[in-house]
């Protein structure tokens, strides 16, 4: 090789990284392009930061025993029954507001045969919502704003109608509960299903008298005042029924939070066979759903009902 062709050989590489001879154009692009890059590559980075301190807020939340962190699958269903109108109400919270306030459900029951029914359950559903976050630490406070609101619908409607109540709070694998009527919070645990709230209704005053008595309670159950609410929202400073203490929460458990319209058709005792921490939320709901129409009853209450299934968190 002669030396003008090695100096040749030499100048190409040299030429070929020399952007000064770029047209100006491209020259522009390949800075925008540049810049773009950078700009990605910080989302990038932002976008990882924030998830590992949301990893690691997640994980600062699982209690000192070092569980697993519990999430929640929830799904519910709405049906009105043999009633001209659909009188239950339900709230779910913000899932987003899950690892900082975790979740609130409430199912209310319109009085049945009693004007503004429906008015009063979704009165009481859009205070409740207008009030989360609410303190899952405080039971006595929360009693009272329960409470509160009941006053609020007595100062409007003066006895002439009502809706019961029953709300989870489900926070850091516990739960706090709230009940006013006689719909129901039901725990299905290993397979058995347990009512948590008793009713407040006349049946369970008799039974509780009789029993007291050493009296058969038999003719509790069939008095014809058996099933009227003795308190309910809209009744001045009701009694709410709650939790002194949280419940632990354990992976498989399901919570059923519904009005009684689901209950009197499948009684608890035969949830079990409907609701199953096999199926997802949302295909126990539908099978518990199915089960009620299938008993074609009469004189079927509107049913409502929010199923919440703990499920281990994927960390």
């Amino acid at each position: 090789m002669t030396a003008k062709q090695q100096m040749m050989w030499r100048a190409v590489p040299e030429a070929m990284y020399d952007f000064t001879i770029l047209p100006e154009r491209l020259s522009e692009m390949l800075n925008v392009a540049g810049v773009l890059f950078m700009v990605a590559l910080a989302a990038f980075l932002y976008i990882v930061m924030v998830i590992l301190i949301n990893v690691l807020k997640l994980k600062n939340k699982i209690d000192r025993k070092n569980d697993d962190f519990l999430l929640c699958d929830i799904a519910y269903f709405y049906e009105k029954g043999r009633r001209d109108e659909q009188e239950d109400s339900i709230l779910i919270s913000p899932m987003s507001d899950y690892l900082d306030h975790g979740v609130a459900v409430a199912v209310s029951d319109g009085m049945g045969g009693l004007a503004y029914g429906e008015v009063i359950s979704r009165y009481v559903t859009d205070r409740l919502r207008e009030l989360h976050p609410i303190d899952f630490d405080d039971n006595v406070k929360n009693a009272e704003i329960i409470r509160k609101i009941s006053d609020e619908v007595y100062e409007n409607y003066h006895l002439g109608s009502g809706a019961t109540l029953v709300m989870v709070q489900i926070k850091d694998n516990f739960m706090n509960f709230y009940s006013v009527g006689d719909s129901n919070i039901i725990l299905i645990r290993g397979g058995r299903a347990t009512v948590l709230n008793p009713k407040q209704n006349y049946i369970f005053l008799l039974i509780r008298k009789m029993a007291e008595g050493g009296m058969s309670t038999h003719d509790a159950y069939i008095n014809n005042r058996a099933r009227a609410l003795v308190d309910f929202i809209g009744n001045v400073n009701c009694r709410v029924l709650h939790t002194d203490s949280p419940i632990r929460l354990y992976e498989d458990d399901i919570i059923l939070v519904c009005s009684d319209g689901v209950t009197d058709t499948v009684s608890a005792s035969k949830l079990c066979k409907q609701v199953s921490s096999q199926y997802s939320a949302a295909s126990s709901a539908q099978r518990l759903k199915l089960a009620i129409k299938s008993k074609k009853n009469p004189k079927q209450d509107n049913y409502t009902g929010v199923l919440i299934r703990m499920e281990r968190s994927f960390l």
